[in-house]
């Protein structure tokens, strides 16, 4: 007697597939593999501009302080 297949194809797709409990399969690696290195490229820009959000706030709060620290030197000067 033949093996049942477990895997029905979804109708208009070539590589969808449906298990007996009713999850979607894709066995198209090759978009698999590019959903994947989208998904890390996103991530990677996300960290980036965590990162240079982080530079910036750290940069306006050292140019405050450098105003703070020319207006004391400008009242002690003018005295």
């Amino acid at each position: 007697m033949p093996k049942k297949n477990p895997l029905v194809r979804v109708e208009g797709s070539n590589a969808l597939y449906r298990t007996e409990t009713g999850a979607i399969v894709n066995t198209d690696n090759a978009s698999f593999n590019a959903y994947i290195k989208k998904r890390n490229s996103r991530q990677l820009q996300s960290e980036q501009i965590t990162s240079l959000s982080s530079q910036l706030l750290e940069a306006k709060n050292e140019i405050e302080e450098l105003k703070e620290l020319v207006k004391q030197a400008l009242e002690i000067k003018g005295g």
